[in-house]
């Protein structure tokens, strides 16, 4: 969702160190990157490493997302670019659509509520405390596979995050990468089939994986 389908990640970047220096703590100059693509079970463990068993990592992330809430309400939330097309472009294909977030399910219906191009494309959702273990495990990709009614290898996941992509490969995804703030490297290369600049060349990407070019 963030950084694929909603333009937050720089907002995210930006907030996230704010909250942390407010309650006391300094935090690394990447610790949005380590977090990035995590359910809050799986970042209060970075926190934790980080800054202490005592770190109030669930204070932390109400405070994030009340700031992103706060923007979604105001319905200043940014779209990626070429998001409507390519959502158009996929359901006149007939394909079907899962969310597969690390976010919680009130952050999804907060970003429906508020941005009429987020709401109705999803057949299916898994949110991030809806699965035993987050990213970068394979649960959640596979959970939303099996609520479209299909098996992991036929399903392509679309990410930004090193978290993302690990989960998509041990998912058994065809792992699609649409860098965002995360470079594509060849650090991440083991973890990626497709790396795409935009969502403006899934559609045609898929035409190809299908045979339809």
């Amino acid at each position: 969702m963030d950084g694929v389908l909603l333009d937050t990640e720089r907002l995210g970047s930006q907030i996230l160190p704010g909250i942390v220096r407010g309650l006391g703590y300094e935090p690394p100059e990447d610790l949005y990157m380590r977090v990035l693509g995590c359910n809050r079970q799986v970042s209060n463990r970075i926190y934790e490493g980080l800054f202490g068993k005592d770190f109030p990592g669930d204070e932390v992330d109400r405070l994030f997302f009340d700031r992103l809430m706060e923007i979604a309400r105001r319905g200043e939330t940014p779209l990626k670019s070429g998001l409507r097309e390519c959502i158009q472009g996929l359901k006149s294909r007939g394909i079907k659509i899962a969310l597969a977030t690390s976010s919680e399910r009130f952050v999804v219906e907060t970003y429906q509520q508020h941005l009429p191009d987020f709401a109705g494309i999803f057949d299916a959702m898994v949110c991030g405390m809806e699965v035993p273990n987050g990213k970068p495990a394979p649960d959640i990709y596979r959970l939303a596979a099996q609520r479209l009614a299909l098996r992991p290898e036929e399903c392509i996941g679309v990410e930004d995050s090193r978290n993302g992509v690990i989960s998509l490969r041990a998912a058994g995804c065809h792992s699609v990468m649409i860098p965002d703030l995360l470079a594509f490297s060849e650090e991440l290369a083991p973890y990626v089939d497709t790396c795409l600049g935009s969502l403006d060349e899934l559609c045609p990407f898929i035409d190809r994986l299908n045979g339809n070019s």
